[in-house]
């Protein structure tokens, strides 16, 4: 593969490597071939330049972190797969921040007028200074014509162009691992590569996004805990995102919000809930809840904002996870494991499924003979999905959404609220929806059942006659492969072969007394020769069946 024909920007791909040889991943360019491409001195130099004393992941955070955007981005996304990398990566990923400098407000409204007309139609005021600034977008503060305070999200200028530069060479780079590195081939570099790409796609059209906030807006239509911002869809774009502003506190901002005298208990307990609806109750929940994300309102109601990374999840998923969030409390490694193998696929070799059992019960061993208020479940889930990634079982990326979300707030919660018991808040949760979707999910599993019977009901007669005109014509072939049919067609054979010989030697003695009167002939001992030759061949007969018999006993 000649790379330079491949890559558009070879001035971004070399600075991409040089990075990778500054950080110490000068082995990994060296066995993908691509070395020539740093300048010698460079690579002496980066050889020569001390280290820095960290491990493997703070390493590999740090690295994507030089080569900016698109690779946090990268870097977030890793984060969420325990199916592909060890906990203490995802661990270490999951502290990339995606905050990047604003770019001007002249260039936020220039893009806002080309989307939505000249900027005083829509809005009688709009800050030039952003109050928010990420890698893909920011967002300013405006004025609807009506009054109304509005968020305004603006998707970031040529950020699309950068992002697709950055992906088409990590797409070359994974083919390289690919083909250089066949420890590497069974984590997919080109299909992570892949997926980041169709991830990147979606969060890039700001249209998906106020979709995902309308769906919000509906879900929670209502609710006394959790509150979310209306959408202004006739104000949305691909590049702009037009949503209610809300006035109020971030959850990192702990300081003012004791200051105001707010219950910060009963809101970590609502954001927590609020996750359990989302998943359990509506199917679809947001996947990035940290403490940006999470907004804190004068009455105790929180907020959720940026709805970029979200997660669905269908009936098998919601079964299946109750399955593992009620075994894990209840010490039931079993019904962990039987879970994950049902949500999950397990390559060719299998799983030792014994082995798996163990382990798992190792990990929520830790339950046992402690106060469930003092576990952290999700530790314990993280443990669990690790051992999955052992056993090679690939989880749905849904499942892997939720586990992270799980880590994410019990973490949140834990930071602002030391009391916080998450064990003590989802198991009469789970408990509830055990009574309460169990039922519903073994009706339909019947009605499912009842479906297929039905429909064999009404085949079967359509089947038969089939089997009969086959069976007619002689072209019906069957295929049992079973050790028992095998042993009875091998004793059907020896069966056959005996009753053979007994035909034999029973039709060598009746021609020996019919011949015995026959007048007149050739005579031995005064015996007819004929009877006399039927009745030593029977006894010859006679002797090879006994003999067979009796090798076959010894074999036996």
């Amino acid at each position: 593969m000649n790379i330079k024909k491949e890559v558009r920007d070879i001035r971004r791909l070399q600075d991409i490597l040089l990075v990778l040889v500054e950080s110490g991943f000068g082995y990994l360019i060296s066995k993908i071939k691509l070395s020539s491409l740093v300048p010698f001195g460079k690579r002496v130099k980066a050889k020569l330049k001390p280290k820095k004393k960290i491990t493997n992941p703070e390493r590999l955070r740090l690295t994507f972190e030089k080569l900016g955007p698109t690779f946090i981005k990268f870097g977030q996304l890793l984060s969420l797969r325990p199916d592909l990398l060890p906990k203490e990566y995802i661990r270490e990923l999951g502290k990339l921040q995606d905050r990047v400098p604003p770019f001007s407000s002249t260039e936020a409204k220039k893009i806002v007028e080309h989307e939505l007309g000249p900027i005083s139609k829509p809005f009688s005021k709009f800050e030039p200074k952003p109050v928010a600034s990420a890698s893909i977008s920011q967002v300013h503060k405006a004025v609807l014509k009506n009054k109304k305070t509005v968020a305004v999200k603006i998707r970031r200028p040529g950020v699309r162009s950068i992002m697709e530069t950055d992906i088409e060479i990590m797409m070359q780079i994974a083919k390289l691992i690919e083909k250089y590195i066949p420890r590497l081939r069974r984590y997919n570099p080109i299909a992570i590569v892949n997926e980041f790409h169709e991830w990147t796609k979606r969060e890039l059209d700001l249209r998906k996004e106020a979709r995902n906030a309308q769906r919000f807006y509906n879900n929670f239509k209502g609710s006394k805990s959790v509150y979310i911002p209306k959408v202004y869809k006739e104000l949305c774009t691909k590049k702009v995102f037009v949503s209610e502003f809300i006035e109020a506190i971030e959850l990192h901002d702990v300081k003012d919000v004791k200051r105001k005298g707010l219950n910060l208990s009963k809101i970590i307990k609502n954001g927590y809930m609020a996750l359990l609806t989302q998943v359990f109750e509506h199917g679809f929940f947001h996947a990035d809840p940290h403490p940006g994300n999470i907004l804190i309102m004068k009455d105790n109601r929180i907020a959720f904002v940026d709805y970029g990374i979200v997660g669905y999840f269908d009936d098998k998923l919601k079964e299946k996870s109750i399955d593992i969030i009620y075994g894990i409390v209840k010490d039931e490694p079993e019904r962990v494991v039987s879970a994950l193998l049902e949500l999950g696929s397990v390559g060719k070799e299998g799983v030792d499924i014994d082995s798996f059992e163990r382990e798992v019960q190792d990990a929520i061993e830790e339950l046992q003979g402690a106060s469930l208020s003092d576990v952290k479940l999700s530790l314990v889930l993280e443990e669990v999905l690790d051992i999955a990634l052992k056993y090679r079982v690939k989880m749905p990326l849904d499942f892997i959404l939720f586990g992270k979300t799980i880590v994410t707030l019990e973490g949140v919660a834990l930071e602002y609220d030391p009391e916080f018991k998450i064990i003590d808040t989802t198991k009469p949760f789970v408990e509830r929806l055990m009574l309460k979707e169990k039922p519903k999910y073994f009706v339909k599993d019947l009605i499912s059942r009842t479906t297929k019977l039905k429909d064999s009901i009404v085949s079967f007669p359509t089947q038969t006659y089939s089997v009969l005109k086959k069976l007619q014509k002689g072209t019906i072939r069957f295929g049992i492969e079973d050790r028992e049919i095998r042993r009875l067609g091998v004793e059907i054979d020896k069966s056959s072969d005996r009753l053979v010989y007994g035909i034999v030697i029973a039709a060598l003695i009746i021609a020996s007394a019919w011949t015995v009167n026959i007048p007149g002939g050739p005579r031995i001992w005064d015996i007819h020769f004929l009877p006399f030759s039927f009745l030593v061949f029977a006894l010859i007969v006679s002797i090879l069946l006994l003999i067979s018999i009796h090798k076959e006993k010894e074999i036996e």
